[in-house]
């Protein structure tokens, strides 16, 4: 088995595979600071972390807007090539913010792709916004971005941490225990999904024993281990991300907390598992895609991934690859559906869409009244070393759930967007 699984990479070789996470994506996606063909390529700009805590997962994200674009390579768009403006977000608000207004208003941009973090999202979508610009929010999974803080000229392409929450709360109730204690990352994100665990108690009885509320940038989880170990829980449930998520996960291996009750990330990202290892590999997540899900549309994807990318550091499609895919794919079909290079009218494109492709189990339906993708999301189990397959094979996928039985309602989630642009 240990030659199967091969050598496991450290967390600094995989970042520093993810800093350079734009270069690695070859000549397929150039550098360009200006138009030099003004009426000819389409031009999107993406706005993708390749520094800060996220930095790995935008490296992943940015491989399947590469791959939406390779399907366009031959006949364009509206018959014009396209082009993608490359900037990194830092994983910082205020300096993706600045880079969408340079994005616009220097580069004439109308169309912005990515996002990673949800604080991130938030400021590029009030920039998109302001400018009527339409910005597809690729990863960002904070209720907010298609809730209180949804606009016009946005579209959220992840599902939303209550389709994710609603889809393996119920599954922890039944399999593993009533009793919850809550890891919450101290932002948007952290703040959905704990809400939404709370929410999924409430209609079934449960009991939550505690909370820690997680800054960005923690490295040192001791002090709230220790917490978790006394409340004892049934299911410790963990809603943070990146390298914070990374260091929780290592500490609770060398804790030993794993042992004693279960773990569960809310939505869990195989770029921190595959960092990780198989041997810290433990209990039951929320995903929405993983490239193990049997369907033809994924392994051939999946395939896809593995053509175009030989030397990838995950040798796998992720979500966060699968979501850059989908939001890039989807806004090119919409301008060719709405026959134009107009905003209003790529966004009535998008707007009550079904895309019956959708490589999940049930299709996707953009929703013209917050923009939320609506579509399946997923419960996996991680799986022990002994049952893996090959050194890929880190999950079983144990339930999925149709989109539209846990997305929010409008009682539920009462947005009004803004007028359209112009």
């Amino acid at each position: 088995m240990e030659k199967r699984l091969g050598k496991k990479l450290s967390r600094r070789t995989f970042l520093k595979g993810a800093t350079a996470g734009i270069a690695l994506l070859g000549p397929g996606i150039p550098f360009i600071t200006r138009r030099t063909l003004a009426a000819e390529p389409l031009y999107v700009g993406v706005l993708s972390p390749v520094s800060g805590f996220v930095a790995d997962h935008g490296m992943m994200e940015r491989y399947g807007m590469q791959m939406a674009v390779d399907e366009f390579k031959e006949k364009g768009v509206l018959g014009r090539e396209v082009k993608l403006i490359m900037e990194d977000d830092e994983s910082d608000p205020q300096a993706a913010a600045r880079k969408a207004r340079r994005l616009i208003e220097v580069n004439n941009v109308k169309y912005l792709c990515g996002g990673i973090s949800s604080a991130v999202a938030t400021s590029v979508g009030e920039v998109a916004q302001r400018y009527g610009a339409i910005y597809m929010i690729t990863n960002a999974n904070s209720d907010t971005l298609t809730g209180v803080k949804a606009h016009r000229c946005t579209f959220r392409v992840c599902n939303d941490m209550a389709m994710i929450v609603r889809t393996v709360g119920p599954y922890l109730i039944e399999k593993v225990g009533k009793r919850w204690y809550f890891f919450t990352a101290d932002y948007e994100f952290g703040w959905s999904g704990t809400a939404w665990g709370r929410k999924v108690l409430e209609k079934y009885g449960g009991t939550e024993v505690g909370e820690v509320k997680v800054p960005l940038n923690t490295r040192d989880f001791s002090a709230f281990l220790l917490k978790v170990r006394a409340a004892k829980p049934d299911v410790v449930v963990i809603t943070v991300g990146g390298l914070d998520k990374c260091a929780l996960i290592e500490q609770i291996y060398e804790f030993g907390i794993q042992k004693e009750m279960t773990v569960c990330s809310t939505l869990l990202d195989y770029e921190d598992a595959w960092a990780a290892g198989p041997e810290k590999n433990f209990g039951f997540h929320g995903t929405e895609f993983y490239h193990g899900i049997d369907l033809p549309s994924v392994k051939e994807f999946s395939t896809r991934y593995r053509k175009r990318w030989p030397t990838a550091t995950i040798p796998v499609p992720t979500i966060n690859t699968f979501d850059g895919y989908m939001g890039m794919r989807e806004l090119l079909r919409a301008i060719e559906r709405a026959g134009k290079d107009d905003v209003t009218a790529v966004i009535k494109a998008l707007e009550g869409h079904t895309v019956t492709d959708s490589i999940k189990h049930d299709p996707l339906y953009i929703r013209e009244w917050d923009h939320q993708f609506v579509w399946a999301a997923y419960v996996i189990r991680s799986k022990k070393p002994s049952e893996m397959k090959d050194r890929t094979d880190y999950f079983e996928v144990v339930k999925w759930t149709p989109g539209k039985d846990v997305a929010r309602s409008k009682e539920e989630n009462p947005v009004k967007l803004e007028p359209y642009p112009g």
